[in-house]
C-alpha cells in the first residue's frame, strides 16, 4: 500500500563536505498506491447506478380527432361552453357561452383566478365543456400551466383544443391583449 523511502543517498560525508542542519536531516518521501481506492469507487460507482432508478417520463394523453369527416363533428349546446383563450403576452380570458350561440363578455383573469372560475361554473353546470385557445406565439409553460390549474379543479374534466381565429383575437384584444 505505502512505502517509505529514505532518501538516504550515502557518500556525501565520504568527500568530506560538511553539511549544514538543514542537510543533516533524513528526507523520507511516502509514494501511496492508489489502486486499491480507485477499485473501491469504482465499485461504489457501479452500485449506485445499479442500484438507483431513473424518472420515467410523464406523459399527458391526448386524444385526437380522426379526420375532418362529417360523421366526427359534435353538436354542443353553446350554454355548456366556456372558451379559455390565452394570447401571446400570457393573459388569460374567460367567457362563458349562451346557448343561442353568442357568449358573454370575456373576463381577464390570473391562473388562481381562472382554477376559481372554472370550479364556480363546473359546479353550477355538471356538463361544462372547456374550449382551450392559444395564440400561436404563446409560451409553452403557460399552457402547461392552464392544464395544470385545470386539472387541479374539482370538476368533471372535459376540455379540447381549438385553433385561434380572427374573432378570438378580436377577444384578446377587449381583455387587453
Amino acid at each position: 500500500m505505502a512505502s517509505v523511502d529514505s532518501g538516504d543517498s550515502g557518500g556525501s560525508e565520504k568527500r568530506g563536505r560538511k553539511k549544514n542542519k538543514w542537510q543533516q536531516r533524513k528526507r523520507i518521501g511516502f509514494h501511496i498506491d492508489m489502486t486499491p481506492y480507485v477499485d473501491v469507487i469504482m465499485l461504489l460507482l457501479t452500485f449506485f447506478i445499479m442500484t438507483s432508478t431513473l424518472n420515467q417520463p410523464q406523459v399527458m394523453q391526448i386524444n385526437l380527432p380522426k379526420g375532418d369527416d362529417k360523421v366526427d363533428i359534435v353538436k354542443v349546446d353553446m350554454g355548456n361552453v366556456v372558451f379559455i383563450r390565452v394570447s401571446e403576452k400570457g393573459n388569460i380570458g374567460l367567457s362563458k357561452g349562451k346557448s343561442d350561440g353568442t357568449e358573454d363578455q370575456p373576463i381577464k383573469v390570473n391562473l388562481q383566478q381562472m382554477k376559481q372560475y372554472i370550479e364556480g361554473w363546473g359546479t353550477a353546470n355538471k356538463d361544462m365543456i372547456m374550449i382551450l385557445k392559444f395564440h400561436r406565439k404563446a409560451k409553452y409553460d403557460m399552457m402547461i400551466s392552464v392544464l395544470d390549474e385545470i386539472n387541479r379543479a374539482a370538476i368533471e374534466k372535459r376540455y379540447s383544443f381549438s385553433k385561434m381565429e380572427e374573432p378570438d383575437f378580436k377577444v384578446l384584444e377587449a381583455i387587453g391583449g
